[in-house]
């Protein structure tokens, strides 16, 4: 029961130092935002340090049977060493989880740029228009850019990103027109993909559901629609 008591008293105390030691620091003279991060992510943990053993101490000697300095300080590396073990099982647990579950603990998203054809970059398409991100575990509207952007050759591009929140290869970007028919893009991205450089070349329609039959079909090659994207 002590050691539980001592690891929560640590937590707390490892808090309040952090908290406590960034007010000071910005208080003190760190006036930018940069300063200010700089406390909060290099004082801060170290006050959080100390402030964690200096409570876990206290918690032992007050608590404690033990008052000798040497079995408090054994004591204290026993917490220190189970904090470590749990925090690390905690981890490990919940990557696990993550990874039963399909999930990308830490969930990366694409930013896309689709050409259209001059005659699709009227107004109230752009009004219309819905992109959607389809997986074999999921389905995520994109959040679309509110004005078109041009290519070189001064062709319309629509612009937006869409969060991948599940480990799977099966992504397909879908462009919805109004009066017309569905365009789908394959993301041709690994499972769990790392940060883009930049963008990748354009990709022509692999896919296209005329209205009314829902019926996939494979895209005929046709350069009036085309993607390309990056993973932020």
């Amino acid at each position: 029961m002590i050691y539980l008591l001592s690891i929560l008293a640590g937590l707390l105390g490892a808090f309040a130092s952090w908290a406590g030691a960034t007010a000071i620091a910005v208080a003190a003279g760190a006036a930018t935002d940069s300063d200010n991060l700089a406390a909060f992510i290099v004082i801060g943990p170290l006050a959080a340090v100390a402030g964690f053993i200096t409570a876990v101490t206290l918690t032992l000697y007050i608590k404690g049977d033990v008052r000798t300095p040497r079995g408090i300080a054994i004591r204290t590396l026993g917490v220190i060493l189970m904090t470590g073990t749990l925090a690390a099982g905690a981890a490990s647990l919940r990557s696990a989880a993550f990874s039963q579950l399909g999930l990308i603990a830490k969930a990366p998203a694409v930013e896309f740029e689709i050409r259209l054809p001059q005659a699709a970059a009227a107004p109230d398409v752009k009004r219309e228009a819905q992109v959607e991100l389809l997986t074999d575990r999921n389905q995520t509207l994109a959040r679309l850019d509110d004005t078109f952007s041009a290519t070189e050759d001064g062709r319309a591009v629509l612009r937006g990103s869409v969060p991948l929140k599940f480990r799977t290869a099966e992504r397909m970007v879908v462009l919805s027109l109004p009066g017309q028919v569905q365009r789908s893009f394959k993301l041709r991205l690994p499972p769990n993909p790392s940060p883009s450089d930049g963008f990748g070349p354009w990709h022509l329609v692999d896919r296209v559901m005329p209205s009314g039959t829902g019926t996939a079909q494979r895209g005929m090659p046709d350069d009036n629609f085309a993607i390309r994207y990056r993973v932020l």
